[in-house]
């Protein structure tokens, strides 16, 4: 314990001598001014004092990112079994991968008291926002909390906190100290109430790194072309073209005179005419002819294709996106998807990005119920994500169904969603193919 303790001290006092070293400037904006952007103290650290500044950047393609995960994972069932010693014999479970080697011996339980908090967790929430507020968190801080205390009417209710109100009371985390935002007093809670899902920091064991941490330049630099656009568009003023109007016959033959002065009307008589011959999507690219009244068209606005925002902007959302795992199916981009695209963008999605943290999910409540519940031998897991393959599915439904392991009634109640009928409760087999 003294070990740890003085280790984690001396790992803080090597992190604020690194963050002095770097000078004045460290704690500057990336991009100045009050624009929102990261800090250079969020690139140097997970520390709970930064979370606040990290749940302020839950916009642009990081809310994107992030708003595509966490509600995949909020659709999903959480289940509770116990462990028996011996298979169950059972229906064969859709477990994550930490829990399938133990899969014969998980016998579901239909009623738990987590279940019933998970789907009524207090009284503003259900489920689904419990859920996304937790991967929501996870993916923009690296750390989520639940707070699981007793309700008055004796029933389980979540709590989830945010990462900017919670800290460690001790260095082994048995108690939590939470202060609520606007809040002064600080509420001490025991560890067992607390369960904590976090991404480990590889270089602290009492750190966490979110995927919005490691990719700060570029959402900062994402946040900062949003800005200059906003403002540019705001700001400025963009006529287009410039007309200039013929000048008057010189005094002497060969000299130019001077150009006249028009009056309002008379500008905006040229404008509309102008506009009439040229205007509208159908005279797009249309040449301009100019006579005696109008000297040249000048054009004085760059177009969107001139400005360099569309090149950087890909760049830094192919970053950002590629961070939080997301690809661009799966956010909406489906323009030049192809259906075959778009089942391996999921399959890639699902497998790569979701289970991952729902392996995360799974393994601390498992952990958490054991602790809680002690001496039942629980476990506690959200259903993995599976993508969904229409034809892939299909083609295991008619595998199935031709050597005899589904029965037709079953086909049609999960395939072709028909009603039930006692008709087609028979199985197909090599010696029977066919049902008249």
């Amino acid at each position: 314990m003294d070990a740890i303790t003085n280790a984690n001290a001396e790992f803080d006092m090597m992190r604020a001598n690194a963050k002095a070293a770097v000078g004045s400037t460290a704690s500057a904006s990336l991009v100045g001014g009050t624009t929102g952007a990261l800090s250079l103290d969020s690139l140097t650290g997970s520390s709970i004092s930064k979370a606040k500044e990290q749940y302020r950047h839950f916009k642009g393609w990081a809310y994107v990112a992030v708003r595509a995960i966490a509600q995949r994972i909020a659709g999903q069932d959480l289940f509770v079994g116990r462990v028996r010693s011996s298979p169950t014999g059972g229906r064969k479970l859709i477990l994550p991968k930490s829990l399938k080697s133990i899969g014969d011996r998980i016998e579901p339980i239909e009623s738990h008291p987590l279940l019933d908090a998970v789907d009524q967790p207090n009284p503003i929430m259900v489920r689904w926002s419990l859920l996304y507020s937790t991967v929501s968190s996870l993916k923009l801080t690296g750390r989520a909390f639940w707070w699981i205390t007793d309700g008055e009417d004796g029933k389980l209710n979540i709590w989830p906190i945010p990462s900017d109100w919670i800290e460690p009371g001790d260095p082994m985390r048995a108690t939590r100290l939470v202060r609520p935002y606007g809040g002064v007093d600080q509420i001490e809670l025991p560890g067992e109430d607390v369960a904590h899902f976090c991404l480990p920091d590889p270089s602290n064991p009492f750190g966490s790194m979110s995927p919005l941490q490691s990719q700060s330049a570029a959402i900062a630099t994402d946040e900062a072309i949003q800005t200059a656009q906003h403002r540019s568009f705001q700001n400025g003023v963009f006529p287009g073209l410039l007309i200039k109007v013929g000048r008057l016959p010189g005094m002497m033959p060969g000299q130019p005179g001077e150009r006249p002065v028009l009056e309002p009307e008379q500008r905006q008589e040229l404008v509309d005419a102008v506009r009439k011959l040229y205007g509208g999507a159908l005279r797009n690219n249309s040449r301009l002819i100019v006579d005696g009244m109008i000297e040249g068209v000048e054009k004085i606005t760059n177009m969107p294709s001139e400005m360099d925002f569309l090149d950087s902007g890909k760049q830094t959302k192919a970053r950002i996106l590629q961070a939080f795992g997301v690809n661009p199916i799966i956010v909406g981009d489906v323009a030049d998807a192809t259906r075959a695209q778009a089942i391996v963008a999921e399959k890639s999605f699902c497998q790569n990005t979701c289970n991952p943290i729902i392996e995360l999910l799974s393994q601390v409540l498992t952990r958490w119920v054991g602790q809680r519940f002690s001496g039942e031998n629980l476990v506690a897991w959200l259903a993995p994500c599976r993508a969904d393959d229409p034809e892939q599915t299909l083609a295991e439904w008619e595998a199935a169904l031709k050597v005899g392991a589904v029965d037709l009634s079953e086909f049609r109640s999960h395939v072709l969603n028909l009603p039930h009928s006692k008709k087609f409760d028979v199985a197909l087999s090599p010696a029977t193919p066919s049902v008249s």
